[in-house]
């Protein structure tokens, strides 16, 4: 018999993208938490505090200066929460939403980036399918962002507030 697919259709991939560790090396931060972290050794965020997928780190209380790569699928509670916490650095998708306009719109600095190779799971060398912003709150992550762009100047373009 005929069909139409002769291969199985492949399972939704993992949301999971975890970030390389030359992102941090620019950086050159530690981070107080970082609530949407990957299992427990995979990440490479620099970091004195996780919540993991078991722990939801969106209900867990945040504290000082937070990393946050959310998961790109579900990103609008993660950009709220981050946004209302107001200190950090976040990594997500350029997303034609509201939670993106008020992103760029209240940050004190932000990285329009090149596409890069993310590490974990599926993701592994894989190029993100969609454009990528860093964006920053608080003088802590501006100077942070200014030492990313500045030590990697062609990985993307870098606004401030005037």
């Amino acid at each position: 018999m005929d069909t139409l697919f002769a291969a199985p259709v492949q399972s939704r991939e993992t949301d999971e993208r975890y970030t390389p560790a030359w992102v941090f090396d620019a950086l050159g931060e530690t981070f107080d938490l970082d609530p949407a972290s990957p299992p427990l050794g995979v990440s490479r965020v620099p970091t004195s505090a996780v919540w993991t997928k078991d722990d939801d780190g969106l209900t867990q209380p945040w504290h000082g200066f937070v990393w946050c790569n959310p998961p790109f699928s579900h990103a609008t509670p993660w950009a709220d929460r981050f946004m209302a916490h107001g200190s950090g650095l976040w990594l997500g998708p350029i997303a034609n939403s509201d939670w993106h306009v008020r992103m760029t719109r209240t940050s004190d600095a932000m990285v329009l980036l090149r596409d890069f190779a993310f590490i974990g799971l599926n993701h592994s060398q894989k190029r993100s399918s969609m454009p990528l912003s860093l964006h920053g709150y608080g003088e802590r992550a501006v100077t942070a962002l200014r030492r990313f762009h500045r030590l990697q100047p062609d990985s993307g373009v870098l606004l401030t507030r005037a």
